[in-house]
C-alpha cells in the first residue's frame, strides 16, 4: 500500500495514475492537522477515492481506530475546495499583515489599542506569517484551482471598498447579512456534531 500526504493533488495526478495502473494499491490523503497535533477528534483527513481497488478502504482503515473524521471526494474536488480551505485562509492572512506592514504602524502600538476582532486575526495572521514561504507558495501557486479564490478574494475587497467609498450602507448591510447566512451554516454544523 502506497500513498502521499501532500496539500495538493493535481500536481501529483499522472504519478498517482502511473502507480494504480501498474497495478500497486496507491492512496492519497490530506491531513488536515500539522505534526503539533496530538488528539484528532473534531479533525479532519481527506481520502481521494482514486478508483484503486480496496485501496481507499485500506487507508481509511488506517485511521479507524481514531476519533478523525473522514471526508471521501475525488482529485479535482480536493484541489478546488482546498483552494479555498488552504489558499484562501492563508491569502487573506498573508494581505492582512501586508497591508499592516506597509501601513507604517508599529505592531506593538496598534496591539497596544486593539480590539478582539483584530486580536484574534492578528493571532491568525501571526501564526501564518510563521510558517514556510516556499510551502505557502506552492500551495498557492502549483494549485490548478487556485486563481479561483484568489479572483474570489481580490472581488470580495473590492466590492466591500465599493460600497464603503460610495457610501453604499445597504450595499455594505448585504455583504455583512449574506456573510451571516453563510457562515451559520458551519455554526449549525458545529451544534449538530456537540
Amino acid at each position: 500500500m502506497v500513498f502521499d500526504v501532500g496539500s495538493l493533488k493535481t500536481p501529483l495526478r499522472v504519478g498517482l495514475e502511473a502507480l494504480r495502473a501498474a497495478g500497486v494499491r496507491v492512496g492519497s490523503i490530506h491531513p488536515m492537522f500539522g505534526p503539533n497535533t496530538e488528539l484528532l477528534s473534531g479533525r479532519h483527513v481527506i481520502f481521494i477515492d482514486l478508483a484503486a481497488g480496496d485501496a481507499l478502504e485500506r487507508t481509511q482503515a488506517l485511521f479507524a481506530p481514531t476519533m478523525a473524521e473522514q471526508v471521501v471526494m475525488s482529485l479535482d474536488e480536493h484541489d478546488r475546495l482546498i483552494a479555498y480551505v488552504l489558499g484562501l485562509s492563508h491569502a487573506v492572512n498573508i494581505a492582512f499583515f501586508t497591508a499592516l506592514a506597509r501601513s507604517g504602524e508599529a505592531a506593538p502600538r496598534l496591539v497596544q489599542m486593539s480590539s478582539t476582532t483584530f486580536d484574534a486575526q492578528f493571532d491568525i495572521a501571526s501564526a501564518v506569517a510563521q510558517e514556510s514561504a516556499e510551502l505557502y507558495f506552492e500551495i498557492q501557486r502549483l494549485n490548478e484551482y487556485g486563481a479561483e479564490s484568489l479572483t474570489a478574494l481580490a472581488q470580495a475587497v473590492d466590492s466591500l471598498r465599493g460600497a464603503v467609498q460610495s457610501g453604499d450602507a445597504a450595499r455594505f448591510s448585504e455583504l455583512m447579512h449574506a456573510g451571516r447566512e453563510y457562515t451559520q451554516g458551519r455554526q449549525g454544523m458545529r451544534q449538530r456534531r456537540a
